[in-house]
């Protein structure tokens, strides 16, 4: 009886996980679908606005076209930085894809200095291609053990020792894209901002951020945060001036 009772209420905890997950795919492309419509009226603010609805409620929507799309409406609507938001994150889905670099180069912006120090590794594969990878070959090296096993016949010390270092390699990847966008953050200024050289109210501009201007994220303190440019530009600005990348 008991066992019976904890199978119906599994099972309805997972049909209302389903029903959820499946009204917020839902929700997310109705909002695309609402983007698409208010670019097509010329409403260019509202589709952005709208594309941004929608990953946010569903974020397997987030893919280099979207993005692509997304930071059109951006600079038709007049905001460059919300733009380079957009053709930043398309790189970080499809770093190697034409399209995006074509629009990389016409908004003036570099990618390169998007996948500098530790952020490296996702220049050479996107996120989801690193936990692919991991999991292919983690499947591969279990299957060929298994096999083996079931065939008597010994693996080599040396070559089962080489594979599970090639497996533990592809974790270490996939781990580590994931945690450097936390650890290591970068952001993308959105507007004109002042570059302060301090924190505090009253502190001296010392240089003014263009829109779209791509820095590394440091300490934030009193709703200021450290951005340090490419260039080696460095000063503080307001938090909410600044959008985080994550892939």
């Amino acid at each position: 009886m008991r066992r019976g009772a904890a199978l119906f209420w599994l099972a309805l905890g997972l049909w209302a996980a389903l029903f959820a997950a499946t009204a917020r795919a839902g929700d997310g492309r109705r909002q695309v679908a609402a983007a698409r419509q208010a670019y097509a009226a010329g409403e260019y603010a509202g589709a952005q606005q709208a594309f941004a609805a929608a990953i946010q409620a569903e974020p397997a929507l987030l893919t280099a076209g979207l993005c692509l799309d997304a930071a059109t409406a951006a600079r038709l609507a007049g905001e460059p930085g919300r733009a380079a938001v957009w053709l930043y994150r398309a790189t970080l889905r499809a770093p190697q894809d034409a399209q995006v670099r074509k629009a990389l180069a016409a908004a003036g912006l570099d990618a390169g200095a998007l996948f500098a120090g530790a952020w490296t590794p996702l220049g050479w594969l996107t996120a989801r291609q690193w936990w692919a990878v991991a999991l292919a070959a983690n499947a591969v090296f279990w299957l060929a053990l298994a096999g083996a096993r079931l065939a008597a016949r010994p693996v080599p010390p040396r070559a089962a020792l080489g594979a599970g270092a090639l497996v533990f390699c592809c974790w270490f990847g996939a781990g580590w894209v994931a945690l450097v966008p936390r650890v290591w953050p970068r952001g993308v200024v959105l507007g004109e901002t002042p570059a302060l050289s301090a924190p505090e109210a009253g502190a001296e501009a010392v240089e003014r951020y263009a829109p779209g201007t791509l820095a590394r994220l440091g300490p934030v303190r009193d709703g200021q945060a450290l951005a340090v440019a490419a260039g080696g530009l460095a000063g503080w600005v307001p938090r909410d001036a600044i959008v985080t990348l994550v892939p």
